[in-house]
C-alpha cells in the first residue's frame, strides 16, 4: 500500500501498487509504475486503475468525481535564470495530479516539495501542508518586470497552501499576515472540516483556524507537538505521542480542552487506548482529522482507528 486515507465522506481510500514497486523510497526509479485507487464505502468497493503513474512518496484523497494525488518530494529548480516565462514553467516540477473517475489525467500542476499532509474539502478545494525542509515554485508572488529574465521564486517553509480544483494556488498560510513566516515551519497536525480548516504549526503551536476567507482566529495553547487535533465546537482534543525513541512507540496522550475568547484551556489528559484496552505498539503509520473525528492506522494498514469527540 503505497498510500492511504479518509476522504470527506468517511471512505477508505488506498492505492495500491504491486510489492516490488520503490515509489515511497528514496533513491527509487524514476520509472512509471501501475497503481489502483481502490475507495471502501461500507461493503461498495470502487477501483481505478492508473497504469503509468509517475509519483514518489504518492499521497491520495478523493476529488469530486475523481482524485488528486501528489508527490511528496520533488526536485525543484536550479540553475541560471531563464529567458521566457514558458522556459520558467517547464523548469518547474509538475508533482500533483488530478484523474478523472476512470483514472484519466485531468490536469498536472506544481504542488510544492516536502508535502506532509494532502486532504480535499467537501466544497472541492486541494489543502496540503507541509514540514520544514519543504519549498514550493511561487513565481506569481515575485514582481514581473518585461524587461527582465522571469524570476523564479522559490518559497521556503510554505507550511500551510489551499489549491483550487484546477492545480492553483488560492491561498498561502504564510502571506495571511499571521506572525512572520517562521511560524509556519511545520505544519504539525491538520483538520480540514466541513466548513472550517484547523491548522497546528510549529514553532509556536497555536491553534489556527481558517475558512475559505483565510486565517480567523490564532489561539495559544500549551500542547506541544501534537500530530492530530480534533474539535466539536467549543471542545478540542490534541494527539499527541509521548516522550521519543523506540520506548516510546505507540505511546500517546489526549489532551482534552475547550476554547474560550483567549487561549484554548487544558482541561484532561489521558492515554490513547485501543478496543482492546492496550496501548498501540507502534508510532502511527497515519493520521486524518476531520471535524471532531480522527481516524489513526497503525501497524495493519488495512485497520484504521477512530476517535471522536462530541
Amino acid at each position: 500500500m503505497a498510500a492511504s486515507t479518509v476522504d470527506a465522506a468517511g471512505r477508505m481510500v488506498a492505492l495500491l501498487v504491486a510489492p516490488w514497486v520503490t515509489c515511497s523510497e528514496r533513491g527509487a526509479a524514476s520509472g512509471p509504475y501501475a497503481a489502483t485507487v481502490v475507495v471502501v464505502d461500507g461493503d461498495d468497493i470502487t477501483e481505478v486503475a492508473l497504469p503509468e503513474l509517475d509519483l514518489r512518496f504518492p499521497k491520495v484523497d478523493v476529488l469530486g468525481d475523481g482524485f488528486v494525488l501528489v508527490a511528496a518530494r520533488c526536485r525543484m529548480p536550479a540553475g541560471p535564470a531563464v529567458r521566457t516565462v514558458t522556459e520558467l514553467e517547464a523548469q518547474i516540477p509538475h508533482n500533483g495530479r488530478v484523474v478523472d473517475a476512470d483514472g484519466s489525467t485531468r490536469i498536472t500542476f506544481h504542488a510544492g516539495d516536502g508535502i506532509e499532509q494532502l486532504v480535499t474539502d467537501p466544497a472541492g478545494a486541494i489543502w496540503i501542508s507541509y514540514f520544514d525542509e519543504a519549498s514550493v515554485c511561487a513565481p506569481q508572488l515575485a514582481t514581473r518586470d518585461p524587461t527582465k529574465p522571469p524570476h523564479r521564486m522559490t518559497m521556503p517553509l510554505p507550511g500551510l497552501i489551499r489549491w483550487t480544483a484546477t492545480g492553483d494556488p488560492a491561498w498561502y498560510a504564510t502571506q495571511d499576515g499571521y506572525s512572520n513566516p517562521s511560524g509556519w515551519v511545520d505544519c504539525y497536525a491538520l483538520n480540514v472540516g466541513a466548513g472550517r480548516v484547523w491548522a497546528y504549526p510549529y514553532p509556536g503551536f497555536p491553534l489556527v483556524e481558517i475558512d475559505q476567507r483565510g486565517i480567523r482566529c490564532v489561539r495559544r495553547t500549551s500542547v506541544r507537538s501534537a500530530s492530530g487535533v480534533i474539535v466539536a465546537d467549543d471542545r478540542v482534543a490534541f494527539i499527541a505521542s509521548q516522550g521519543h525513541g523506540p520506548e516510546a512507540a505507540g505511546s500517546y496522550l489526549v489532551t482534552f480542552a475547550r476554547i474560550i475568547d483567549g487561549p484554548v484551556e487544558t482541561a484532561t489528559t489521558t492515554p490513547l487506548l485501543l478496543p482492546t484496552g492496550q496501548r498501540p505498539t507502534t508510532r502511527a503509520r497515519r493520521t486524518v482529522c476531520r471535524d471532531n473525528r480522527m481516524w489513526m492506522q497503525f501497524d495493519d494498514e488495512r485497520t484504521w482507528y477512530t476517535l471522536d469527540i462530541q
